[in-house]
């Protein structure tokens, strides 16, 4: 039966460290016990699996007359081994400590070690929801690498079915398996530039799984009125925050970043960090009449142009909050709530997603060019900064700038 080995720096491993002789502990004044004992485990370095196999012998002897005295030193001794392979890092066939130089990412390395290292190399490049959502995956990866004898997994042994096998093993939703394997495939993609995974990646061979999509509900103006009367006496700051994203179309992770110095209110615009795909561009949206009331008191409120708009609470401070509280929030005072009532006075339940607001709003504009703005691009693409033509590119600043006018005066019934 082989050992079980403690992964160490640079794909390196040992086995426990033990004492000799084995049943030291029973040995009394009385015993006719050795004189001289070792401490000892096998340590495994990939760059020397030819020359030891089965592992470099690494032993510390020690000797005394005093049985106490062993028994010390057998505790102590064992405590130094452990901590010179473990802390310091100690490689006792080069007789010398191995420092962050030879950390680097390379196809020796355990590979929950390599993809926590890719996800640090690629994690300034990601949002913090993203990166996040990548450790997770990481880390329940490692939870279950004993469970399907990964234990011993080199990165750069990896292949197709090893991803597959850990994928299948976690039992994700379809939706959640595809973006698993999508959080792989970018972390295998860092991996491969440091010749950890061959010329392929093996991500790319596992299959996507169909998903079913499913309708987004989308909530009607009238039981949206209902809500927002609802929460603008029982949380306001949230009420507020919804009346500025419905007017927006924007995304919630755009307005965690918003601080006072983006906002023009005179001119109507801010100016939110668009991350999509590999590139991050500051964009220019338009805030339409409705909403500045509601902007202009948000400002107010703020005590430095670096003040997060909406931070603890939904108010100004000095630090962004994450997006998902606003999910959190919505099911607290909606959801979850029996206290709304809609037109009739009866209970309302609510079901649909804040996201809702966006749709809704973009429905109430995309209704609103097929009734009287054919004439001019649709004003649903614009507020939502969505791509649609080869010809926008070639637009000038300043047409683009005459273009949106109309969303400034925009009245929306």
């Amino acid at each position: 039966m082989k050992k079980e080995r403690k992964n160490l720096l640079n794909g390196c491993s040992r086995t426990s460290v033990f004492v000799s002789p084995k049943n030291y502990k029973s040995f009394t004044s009385k015993s006719n016990y050795p004189k001289s004992w070792r401490v000892s485990c096998r340590f495994y370095d990939p760059k020397f699996s030819n020359k030891y196999p089965d592992g470099f012998q690494f032993r510390k002897q020690f000797s005394s007359e005093s049985l106490q005295e062993l028994k010390e030193l057998a505790g102590l001794q064992k405590e130094i081994m452990e901590e010179m392979l473990d802390v310091k890092n100690y490689n006792p066939i080069e007789e010398d400590y191995m420092t962050e130089a030879f950390s680097k990412l390379h196809p020796h390395l355990p590979f929950i070690d390599a993809l926590k290292k890719a996800h640090k190399n690629k994690s300034p490049r990601w949002s913090k929801g993203y990166s996040k959502d990548v450790l997770r995956l990481i880390n329940d990866i490692d939870k279950i690498k004993s469970d399907i004898g990964f234990v011993k997994l080199l990165i750069g042994e990896v292949e197709t079915w090893h991803i597959k096998t850990m994928l299948d093993y976690l039992k994700p939703s379809d939706s959640v398996y595809n973006h698993s394997r999508s959080h792989l495939q970018s972390l295998f993609k860092e991996l491969k530039q440091y010749g950890c995974c061959g010329k392929e990646n093996p991500v790319n061979d596992v299959e996507k799984r169909i998903e079913e999509i499913k309708i987004r509900e989308v909530i009607t103006i009238e039981d949206m009125m209902c809500v927002h009367k609802y929460l603008q006496t029982k949380c306001y700051t949230f009420f507020r925050y919804g009346k500025i994203f419905f007017y927006a179309a924007g995304r919630s992770t755009e307005f965690m970043q918003i601080q006072k110095k983006h906002v023009d209110l005179d001119n109507q615009e801010y100016q939110v960090l668009i991350k999509k795909g590999r590139q991050y561009t500051w964009e220019k949206k338009i805030i339409i009449k409705a909403a500045i009331p509601y902007w202009r008191e948000v400002l107010s409120e703020c005590t430095d142009e670096d003040d997060y708009l909406f931070s603890a609470g939904l108010v100004p401070g000095e630090k962004p909050i994450s997006a998902k509280q606003i999910s959190r929030r919505w099911k607290r005072h909606v959801k979850d709530s029996d206290d709304i009532k809609d037109a009739e006075g009866s209970i309302l339940k609510v079901t649909a997603d804040f996201y809702t607001h966006k749709h809704l709003f973009l429905d109430i504009l995309d209704e609103m060019s097929n009734n009287r703005l054919k004439d001019i691009e649709s004003p649903a693409k614009r507020m939502a900064n969505h791509t649609t033509d080869n010809t926008t590119s070639v637009y000038t600043t300043g047409r683009k700038t005459r273009k949106n006018r109309d969303l400034k005066n925009l009245v929306v019934e």
